[in-house]
């Protein structure tokens, strides 16, 4: 089990229990130093970690689409053979966020 404690210097840090009982030992021993503690569930800090890395594919997305655009208007009279190209990559660029963005909803 992970926990988040937190000491009476306002220091904070996680700490991993086999049990309970391992928890308890612990905290009883270093009730003097310690000031809160919360008992994470590790299925949501999985999860918020996943929503960060998600976000993060969002906006490195993101920048691509906007180079994309950037170039093609950047460079109007390119040749037809990577415009058309340049505009179904940008496209599926944005597919891809909406798709990203579904999932943090």
């Amino acid at each position: 089990m992970k926990v988040l404690i937190e000491t009476i210097k306002n220091r904070k840090g996680y700490k991993h229990f086999k049990d309970e009982n391992d928890m308890n030992d612990y905290l009883s021993k270093h009730s003097d130093s310690i000031a809160n503690y919360e008992i994470l569930n590790e299925y949501d800090v999985a999860v918020e970690e996943t929503n960060e890395m998600l976000q993060s594919f969002i906006d490195d997305c993101e920048t691509i689409h906007n180079k994309l655009f950037w170039l093609f208007r950047q460079h109007e009279r390119i040749n037809e053979k990577y415009s058309l190209k340049l505009i179904n990559a940008a496209g599926r660029l944005y597919d891809g966020i909406s798709a990203i963005k579904k999932c943090l909803r």
